[in-house]
This record gives C-alpha cells, structure tokens and sequence, in this order.
C-alpha cells in the first residue's frame, strides 16, 4: 500500500480553488530543488575544468608555492562535499530521516542554491586566473619559475580567490550539516533524541 500524506488525501477532497495552491506550493519546492542539484551539478563541472586546469598549470612549474600546491587536494575535497549533497537531495524518500528529500523549507533551499552560485563564480575566477598559465602547446618543455611568471600580485589573486572559495564551502557545509541534523530532529528519531 501507498503512503500517501494526508494533506494530499485532504486537497483530493477540496474544491479546485483550494488544490490548485497546494499543488502548486508542491510544485514549488520542487522546483527550487532541482534548483540545488542544477547548481551542484554545475559547481561539480566547474571544479572538474578547474582541477584539469590546475593539473596542467602544476607540471609546468617548478618551486610552486605550497599553498597553491595544496588547492587541488582541497579541490577534491569540495567536490565530495557537493557530490554528497547533491546525492542525499536526491535520495528516495525510503522513511524517517533518510534524505533531505522533501525535507527541505524554501528559504533554505534558497539559501543552498544561492551559496552554490557563489561557489561556481569564484571557481570559475579561479579557473580564469590560471588558465594564461596553462602551456601552449608550442612552448618549450622547460619548467619555468612559478614567481617569474605569475608574480605576488597575480598569486595573492589566486589565493584570494580560493580563500573565498573555502568560506563559501565551509558555509555550505554548516548549512549541510544544519539541514541533516533538523531531519533528524524532525522526522522520527526518538532514539537520537530520547
């Protein structure tokens, strides 16, 4: 047997003017949450461009600096960060606590996707930012000094940008985090919460 919330037994019941706003508040969250995932999947080919560019930009130069170094790793980090996300909003509803899936208010899916937007347009400045540095393929294979090339004002662009980048992720990741724990909370999970 179907479960079916009783809300929608109820509006199947109500006259047209009364079920056409219920569905259409339905259709909404929807909505707004193929938002999220349409931005998580566009964050996720963003920092895929980003990490073939920063690989490329790495075999070119020699004493990069460590911090620089260090984005890739950080990179793929993120990435896990929004796969998880983006798979657990789109997780079936198989029971109490089980995904974000129809647990998610329009103000916090508002404020998911709008914190994704800002991470795709920092990654892509990022990705601006290294791109120059890439090799043509008509240059020699000689490895040229990170500083010659890019300069202190160009590499505290770069780091700039990345520690923005961070802050968006760390924000992400509290809402993330915030968002499992009121499912918990909220749909049934009285052995967490005695």
């Amino acid at each position: 047997m179907c479960d079916v919330p009783n809300d929608i037994l109820k509006a199947t019941e109500a006259p047209p003017d009364v079920i056409f706003p219920f569905l259409e508040s339905i259709l909404t969250v929807m909505a707004e949450v193929v938002g999220i995932t349409a931005a998580a999947v566009q964050f996720l080919d963003v920092a895929a461009r980003l990490t073939m560019t920063l690989s490329r930009v790495y075999g070119e130069f020699q004493h990069m600096p460590r911090k620089v170094k260090a984005i890739a790793e950080e990179l793929t980090e993120f990435t896990r960060l929004i796969h998880f996300l983006n798979s657990d909003i789109q997780a079936p509803n198989t029971g109490a606590a089980s995904t974000l899936n129809g647990a998610l208010s329009p103000s916090s899916i508002a404020l998911a996707t709008g914190l994704l937007g800002r991470c795709i347009i920092e990654a892509q400045h990022m990705e601006d930012l290294l791109r120059p540095l890439v090799p043509k393929t008509s240059d020699t294979a000689i490895k040229r000094g990170w500083r010659t090339v890019v300069g202190p004002r160009k590499e505290n662009e770069i780091l700039d940008t990345w520690m923005r980048l961070q802050g968006h992720k760390i924000n992400l990741s509290l809402w993330y985090h915030r968002e499992t724990l009121i499912l918990l909370r909220d749909k049934g999970c009285d052995q967490f919460y005695g």
